[in-house]
């Protein structure tokens, strides 16, 4: 993917809506495929971290089964994807979450007009606000939280209809 097109991507995602209109949100592009799966590793040592602290018996052997899945050489954490987009804004301003969730998102939906595949990195995420050797892979500055990451790439397979989803959840008034 060309540097063009992902600067299109973050030009697109700057005109989502921020709160007060502050337009926070701060963006961290990873261009190369080796930076990206540089970052996996330090995921799972956090996973492993976490694991056995965790109280609730599913999420434990979910973060138990991504290191097995890595020691057995597959990429659960970023699955090969050649390019990261982080979004991160101060974390002490109000709407910041949502700012960066919101631009993350208009990304996302315009990314997919383009024919590419995103995923959004939960796991990373996650990692990112409390492992401070992978905030400084990340390169997040002091007091910077990041608020969401996605994955980035042309995908493999091609799908001809949407996912199944749930009825919405409605109250008409």
């Amino acid at each position: 993917m060309s540097h063009e097109l992902l600067e299109e991507l973050i030009d697109l995602g700057r005109y989502a809506p921020t709160g007060s209109n502050k337009q926070q949100v701060h963006w961290t592009v990873f261009e190369n495929a080796a930076e990206v799966r540089r970052l996996v590793p330090l995921v799972i040592d956090w996973a492993r971290l976490m694991a056995p602290k965790i109280p609730d018996q599913a999420t434990a052997k979910s973060m138990e089964s991504l290191a097995l899945a890595w020691d057995k050489g597959e990429d659960a954490i970023l699955r090969g994807a050649p390019h990261l987009i982080m979004v991160h804004s101060q974390g002490d301003i109000p709407s910041a979450h949502a700012d960066c969730v919101i631009s993350l998102t208009y990304l996302e939906l315009y990314a997919a007009s383009k024919g590419l595949g995103t995923c959004w990195a939960g796991y990373l995420t996650s990692a990112a606000n409390v492992y401070p050797p992978l905030r400084e892979a990340l390169g997040l500055p002091e007091g910077h939280r990041c608020f969401g990451a996605v994955m980035l790439g042309y995908p493999q397979y091609k799908y001809y209809r949407r996912p199944k989803r749930n009825a919405p959840l409605v109250t008409w008034r």
